[in-house]
């Protein structure tokens, strides 16, 4: 329309330019124009108002509606049919161009679209070969990890992938396995049969025969480095989206080492159960939530029930334990309890035929992972005959030690006489040296003889508890001199040298003089008869460390190793020659540690062996209180 205006506009003033009437198809280029761009309506509009517009603007008479030449009426029909075809021959190019242009962007569009998934696609395949390279590897750790051996088998039987396992289980690398006929390599045989195991026989082809999983085939084989083993096969089919199988799934252990683990436990069971029964003992295994205790028939046995009464509860238990040990029993399972040891109890069982009976009984506590105890496994046996036994051995040392103190009353009563019938014979002092040496003789024995019967009441008073110690404060120096005065006669008469050597501070303790005398003579009588004539024997004392240390050392026989541990055991004495005119009974030092240890001391014994003399140390504690004693 803005086309048609501007091009009458123009033609009506240059109309004075032409000369007759001015030309129409000019309007043509707006038909064009108005058709192309906008439609064939609007090329139509465009021509009527072209026509309209030469009519009133260009034809004579100007400025009216009326045609007045033929010519013109001519001219104007033309201009309108022209415009008419022209509008539609354009619209219709321009449709065209319009359909094949809009054909174009579809196709530039859906090509847009293709390449948009196919690129999707192909990143989607490339995502998903990813993961399905990373779950292969994910699997593939995961079954190099196994401990045991796992194989992927196809539909035909072929090994398509393994572990290491695999190749351990059988001794070495598996050789490729494409079907069925190659299992003829893996040689196995049933292990409850010894049959070999034939190729369809195998766990995998069994499955991919009947698609159902197989589970703990048992069999031997022979490795492929020579050696035997006991494996443990199982299998299971492998489907595909359609349900179809694929192929397998199989998994192989050698159990080898848990075979021979469960006979030797199998053996060790059999053989504790031999010892057991030959030990005639009772197993027990006491349930605390249950609170039943469940035992071998000997167990039954013991406490009176018949054999078949293998499991009981705690109260049949109770009710056969002797009432006054009931007590004991529970204080030391509460022990073995509360401080994780083992119950360790002797009780008596009161049968229902009124005997009784002794019984030793031993267990562990086992413990969850709380720490709370729930059960208690141990043994029971039969200990009548032992404490017969210990009590027969009780009445018959009680009887000894009865006899020992009668026997050492009844030795010291002629002492008396005797004592004075030597001094009688020293008063007379006969000339005839044959007398006064059997007068000796009398005198040295009879000392001796003292010491021994001494020696025996103190024994029995010391194994009877009967032995007291009269306390006081007594100084050093003085059970020094007593001792030595003592055990003078003994050290003069094999010709000893003696060496005594004492601190230059008055030293005090607290204790029985007398029984400290007989301590430190005890040990110089010792020194003295043990070492050859000619010896030399040194007795000291020394204080440290809030106490005195008392030695006597000699160069006598010495002390042989295997004697050192037993030196203080009662009637202990080294061998020695029958013709050697000094013995003993072999109580002097089982008497001296035990009077020394009731004043809180501790006798040390000391020696490089036999010939190399011996080293006796008594070690007592200082009096704690400030003495002062009068006089000094």
């Amino acid at each position: 329309m803005l086309a048609t205006t501007v091009i009458a506009i123009i033609q009506y003033f240059l109309l004075p330019l032409f000369v007759g009437s001015p030309p129409l198809l000019l309007f043509l280029l707006g038909v064009a124009l108005a058709a192309w761009y906008g439609s064939f309506r609007a090329g139509l509009f465009a021509t009527v108002l072209s026509t309209l517009a030469s009519i009133y603007y260009l034809i004579e008479p100007l400025h009216s509606w009326q045609i007045v030449e033929q010519r013109e009426w001519l001219r104007t029909l033309l201009l309108f049919i022209v415009g008419g075809v022209l509008g539609l021959m354009i619209s219709l190019l321009r449709s065209g161009e319009r359909k094949a242009l809009l054909e174009v962007l579809r196709q530039k569009e859906r090509l847009e679209r293709e390449i948009v998934e196919r690129q999707r696609a192909e990143k989607a395949l490339s995502a998903a070969h990813t993961e399905v390279v990373n779950e292969r590897n994910r699997l593939e750790a995961i079954m190099e990890t196994l401990p045991v051996g796992v194989a992927i088998l196809d539909a035909q039987g072929g090994i398509i992938g393994s572990n290491r396992a695999v190749d351990q289980v059988w001794g070495g690398p598996c050789p490729p396995v494409r079907s069925i006929s190659d299992y003829a390599v893996f040689k196995a045989w049933w292990v409850d049969t010894e049959e070999p195991v034939r190729p369809e026989e195998w766990a995998p082809m069994q499955v991919l025969k009947k698609g159902e999983p197989v589970v703990g085939q048992l069999m031997k084989i022979l490795r492929f480095d020579g050696a035997r083993a006991i494996v443990h096969n199982s299998a299971a089919p492998i489907r595909d989206a359609t349900g179809r199988i694929a192929g397998a799934a199989v998994v192989v252990m050698d159990i080898s080492e848990s075979v021979r683990r469960e006979q030797a436990l199998r053996e060790s069971e059999e053989r504790y159960r031999l010892a057991i029964d030959a030990a005639q003992m009772g197993t027990w295994d006491w349930d605390l939530g249950s609170r039943k205790v469940v035992g071998n028939p000997r167990h039954a046995a013991l406490f009176g029930y018949p054999p078949k009464e293998t499991e009981m509860t705690e109260q049949m238990i109770s009710d056969r334990i002797y009432p006054e040990d009931v007590p004991h029993v529970a204080a030391a399972v509460d022990e073995a309890k509360e401080h994780h040891i083992r119950y360790d109890c002797d009780f008596r069982i009161a049968w229902p035929d009124g005997s009784v009976r002794w019984v030793s009984s031993i267990g562990d506590f086992h413990y969850d992972a709380h720490g709370a105890p729930v059960r208690m496994i141990g043994v029971l046996r039969d200990i009548t005959d032992r404490k017969q036994a210990e009590e027969a051995l009780l009445e018959a040392d009680r009887q000894k030690n009865e006899f020992i103190a009668m026997l050492g009353h009844e030795l010291r009563n002629p002492l008396a006489p005797i004592r004075n019938a030597v001094h009688l014979m020293r008063k007379v002092d006969s000339p005839d040296p044959n007398l006064r040496w059997a007068r000796d003789v009398v005198d040295r024995q009879l000392d001796h003889l003292v010491r021994l019967v001494n020696d025996l009441l103190d024994v029995s008073r010391i194994v009877q508890g009967k032995l007291a110690l009269h306390m006081n404060l007594v100084e050093l120096v003085t059970v020094i001199n007593q001792a030595v005065e003592t055990s003078h006669p003994l050290i003069e008469f094999k010709h000893h040298v003696l060496s005594v050597t004492l601190p230059e501070e008055p030293v005090y303790l607290e204790g029985d003089q007398v029984r400290l005398v007989q301590v430190v003579s005890n040990l110089l009588d010792n020194a003295a008869k043990y070492t050859p004539e000619g010896g030399r024997i040194w007795l000291s004392a020394s204080t440290e460390n809030g106490e005195v240390a008392i030695t006597v050392r000699d160069t006598g026989e010495g002390i042989s190793r295997s004697l050192l541990p037993h030196l203080f055991d009662a009637f202990t004495q080294a061998a020695r020659p029958l013709d050697r005119p000094q013995g003993g009974l072999g109580l002097g030092l089982m008497i001296v540690q035990k009077i020394v240890e009731m004043h809180g001391g501790q006798v040390e014994v000391k020696s490089e062996g036999l010939g190399q003399g011996s080293e006796f140390v008594i070690r007592l504690p200082l009096c704690e209180q400030v003495c002062v004693v009068p006089g000094r």
